[in-house]
């Protein structure tokens, strides 16, 4: 369903584990805040308990109960008053407490008059740090629109972060027994229409938190997986020489997922199909039903009709059991077109996941319902159910966003409208698109090719959906089998810092909504033992994240078994 706007609909944690949230209910700007604060501590799996400084002042026993306190709203500063913002400090410098703080609270390490000013783009002045240091692509951040700073005089602290003027953005020190991190920027840097989540600086916005905040520290965010994804829109594999780049993508641990024509392969292809999908070396998906023709949608003449889909799906029933293969549970929808008439089919044969963000009955170059999905409302990485009459269906979406968003214009009734032709110039989702042989090169382009990948791979990793890309079997018809060795080898050289997991589409798409639908509903650590209470079903075994490392840089895994209901972990600190 779209993202939540209201408190009540993000559940909030009880333990000394918690981070404590600060708003004001009362002042406009706490609005802001569902898309720029809970949207990403609920998709980060982050316990937390927000104190509403509109319903009374702040007291010591709060902050006697949690990891870390987060400033998330503009113009606290008032409300906090003097014994407020002295108790946060006396917290912090006690060792007590750490937090997290945002504009609008003047701070430690940052003195003198404050002066608002603006940026338009903010840089990474420092990597070496725990809190950037996931930050090894493009230093420079381009913002859609300018955002308010705080022009101030630091003192002994680390600047992180620096604005368009290379005054400071974010610093970082240790007060007393504590540490404090402070933006310098406007929150309304996280709202999609200055910048945003998902766009190169989710894992600076993490790491502020789990650098600061006292240990251990769990969370409940999704793995570091990447899963590689094609499309064979056109019919063009055929035998199973056509499918052996999916092989030597297996040579380095990647399990794609290859989404086919019904009617293109031959006995010998159909072979290689069964072969690599009981090896468990790739995931298969039924695309188009013959080149170019749409699968789940329709035709010139409009959406299939239902008896016509009864038609479809007893083929596609024949051709996987022609191929003794199940199908993948996503669906993987010709130009992103399905019809509202083949959804009780899909969901007879579990067929419940989308790749992608569209309505039923949307056809690719018609407007398209902007549906805000969770975690922030956007259209380029989603975890989230689809409204009615779709609700049966949950999206695990990773489109590159400076490129998905680039392809979309709006209309006045807030749909919009695809660039008819895809992305476009180094606006592209595709990660072979306009770089392989054909009009404008007459050799692949294989590091522009690699340097895409590891972006694509990059900004989802760092943003904690997943990461890797797709591409179309029209452009890896040009790569042949040493080019795909040597993109994946250069892309990995490219995220020297980033540790990941090839994983099935399938897993990642179970994993996102096993997080989606648990809560850490309490998390307490004693000196002996850490206790956390999850909440929901989980259909897949979770991973809660475990940091006990003072820089916050480095964690363990503690898993738990697949549960319906509420369950308790308990392991060492």
């Amino acid at each position: 369903m779209p993202i939540a706007r209201s408190l009540d609909a993000y559940r909030q944690s009880d333990g000394n584990l918690a981070v404590l949230v600060l708003i004001d209910s009362t002042q406009p700007e706490v609005g802001l805040s569902f898309e720029s604060v809970f949207g990403a501590l609920t998709h980060f799996g982050i316990p937390f308990r927000v104190v509403d400084l509109g319903a009374g002042h702040l007291s010591r026993e709060p902050l006697d109960r949690c990891r870390a306190a987060v400033v998330v709203q503009e113009h606290l500063g008032p409300r906090l008053g003097e014994p407020g913002q002295a108790a946060l400090l006396r917290a912090v410098e006690q060792g007590m407490r750490t937090f997290h703080r945002a504009l609008g609270v003047t701070g430690a390490g940052a003195t003198g008059d404050v002066v608002v000013g603006g940026t338009d783009r903010l840089h990474v002045r420092r990597t070496e740090h725990p809190i950037t240091w996931w930050q090894d692509g493009d230093l420079t951040k381009m913002l859609k629109r300018p955002v308010p700073t705080a022009r101030v005089r630091v003192t002994d602290a680390t600047v992180l972060l620096e604005d368009a003027e290379e005054a400071p953005a974010l610093i970082a020190r240790r007060l007393g027994r504590g540490k404090v991190v402070q933006w310098l920027a406007s929150p309304k840097l996280w709202l999609r229409q200055y910048f945003g989540h998902t766009f190169g600086l989710d894992d600076v916005w993490l790491r502020s938190i789990t650098w600061a905040a006292r240990k251990p520290f769990v969370m409940k965010a999704m793995p570091p997986f990447v899963r590689l994804r094609f499309d064979d829109c056109r019919g063009l594999w055929r035998d199973a020489g056509d499918l052996r780049f999916l092989e030597v993508l297996n040579e380095r641990g990647h399990v794609p997922s290859a989404c086919f024509c019904l009617r293109a392969l031959t006995p010998d292809g159909s072979r290689k199909v069964a072969t690599l999908f009981h090896e468990g070396k790739a995931e298969f998906a039924p695309h188009t039903l013959a080149p170019n023709t749409s699968l789940y949608y329709g035709d010139a003449g409009g959406e299939y009709s239902r008896e016509r889909f009864v038609d479809i799906f007893r083929e596609i029933d024949e051709t996987l059991a022609r191929l003794g293969i199940r199908p993948s549970r996503i669906l993987s929808d010709h130009d992103h077109g399905w019809s509202s008439n083949a959804i009780p089919g899909l969901v007879a044969r579990g067929i419940t996941y989308k790749m992608n963000i569209t309505m039923p009955g949307e056809a690719w170059e018609e407007p398209h319902q902007d549906w805000q999905p969770a975690p922030y409302g956007s259209m380029d990485y989603a975890f989230d159910y689809l409204p009615r009459p779709a609700e049966a269906f949950f999206a695990v979406y990773n489109h590159y966003p400076p490129a998905f968003e680039a392809a979309r214009a709006y209309l006045d009734d807030g749909r919009f409208l695809y660039h008819r032709t895809g992305g476009y110039g180094q606006y592209m989702w595709d990660m072979l698109n306009g770089l392989t042989r054909g009009p404008a090169h007459t050799e692949n382009q294989i590091d522009a090719i690699a340097q895409r990948l590891a972006d694509h791979t990059r900004l989802g990793l760092d943003a904690m959906f997943f990461g890797g890309s797709i591409t179309h079997s029209h452009f890896i018809q040009h790569v042949p089998d040493d080019a795909w060795r040597e993109i994946i080898r250069r892309a990995d050289a490219r995220l020297p810092r980033h540790r990941y997991e090839p994983a099935p589409y399938d897993l990642i798409a179970d994993y996102a909504r096993s997080k989606v639908e648990t809560t850490i509903v309490r998390a307490d650590a004693t000196a002996d033992v850490v206790t956390v209470e999850l909440d929901g079903e989980a259909v897949v075994p979770l991973r809660l994240y475990v940091i006990t490392a003072e820089e916050g840089d480095e964690h363990r895994f503690e898993t738990t078994a697949p549960f319906k209901g509420r369950v308790t972990m308990q392991f060492r600190p």
